[in-house]
């Protein structure tokens, strides 16, 4: 049997319109790269129209025909030129003059794409080779405007990371996150981009608490996360301890055993004498804090009998806060 494939008829450099046809060589006219327009028959036999497997073979990345054509059928393809290149070339700048020349002229398409291709395509680029040559040459083409990524994106934050991260295991917004110095310019961008809700929370936590290492900081932070949050808690602090390749870390809090704080807010108001209220809340959180400090050590006897002497010097004159 004949088979046919798409051809796409108009185009508007987001959207075509496709008319399938049986003319492979016209298929392959239409594909973005040179690697990408080679089809293989079921008996082996190598269509290649456009020196695809000699380009393979060289570590070449170049577009089919003129790349300004290429480009303006859909403007996505300039990361794309860009994630290939990372995938297949031997060099990390030798990018090919011609189309750098093209993706200048019609930069600006970028804006028509969609945020979440945009971010389909930086995944696959902020997680692979040459990530720093790639990310500083789209900067120097000022891309990074096209794609909304402002003065405060840092590609030497993130690329210095890439040298410690499991790149095969991370997940893409963990290596992105440490383009960030704050988290705020960091949920900008995950709006924008319509990241997902899971990849915000590990952008979040990441910037929050990439500079700790101390196991007894990450067993609080487990310890005061609600007991249905805490598969988003070990799912970003994976991601952390992949980042920095500490496998160590990743076992002694994923063996560890969360203990429960020994006390609820309602006992409060019987065993300690609080009236209803917000001091309830407040005493409820100073008494966690200092079962914290102690190891989580402290009985619920013991935790009762500190508040009820907090509370106490609260109600004297010369104190006027607990824990003063």
């Amino acid at each position: 049997s004949t088979q046919s494939t798409g051809v796409d008829k108009e185009t508007d450099g987001r959207h075509a319109k496709v008319e399938y046809t049986t003319d492979f060589e016209a298929d392959a006219a239409r594909r973005d790269l040179t690697i990408n327009a080679m089809s293989v028959r079921i008996d082996g036999t190598l269509f290649d129209y456009f020196e695809g497997r000699s380009h393979l073979d060289e570590r070449r990345v170049l577009f089919v025909g003129e790349p300004a054509e290429r480009i303006k059928e859909d403007y996505l393809r300039i990361l794309r030129y860009f994630r290939f290149y990372g995938r297949i070339s031997q060099q990390d700048d030798e990018f090919d003059e011609k189309t750098i020349e093209a993706i200048k002229l019609h930069k600006d398409g970028l804006k028509k794409i969609s945020r979440e291709r945009i971010w389909l395509e930086m995944k696959q680029i902020v997680v692979g080779r040459f990530a720093e040559t790639i990310l500083t040459k789209m900067k120097d083409l000022d891309l990074f405007y096209q794609i909304n990524l402002k003065h405060t994106f840092r590609i030497d934050t993130l690329c210095k990371q890439h040298s410690l991260a499991d790149l095969d295991a991370i997940q893409p917004v963990t290596m992105l996150s440490y383009a960030f110095d704050h988290h705020g310019d960091f949920t900008k961008l995950r709006r924008d981009w319509k990241m997902s809700m899971d990849e915000d929370y590990i952008g979040q936590f990441l910037i929050r608490h990439r500079h700790r290492s101390e196991i007894k900081h990450f067993q609080d932070l487990l310890v005061d996360t609600p007991k249905h949050c805490r598969h988003k808690f070990h799912m970003a602090f994976k991601e952390l301890c992949l980042s920095r390749a500490d496998k160590g870390l990743l076992e002694t809090i994923e063996k560890w055993t969360v203990p429960e704080f020994p006390l609820r807010g309602d006992q409060l108001i019987k065993e300690v004498g609080l009236p209803k209220g917000p001091l309830v809340s407040k005493y409820y959180t100073l008494g966690k804090a200092r079962w914290k400090e102690n190891q989580y050590s402290m009985e619920k006897d013991e935790v009762i009998e500190f508040l009820k002497s907090e509370y106490e010097k609260s109600k004297t004159p010369a104190s006027s806060a607990p824990g003063s």
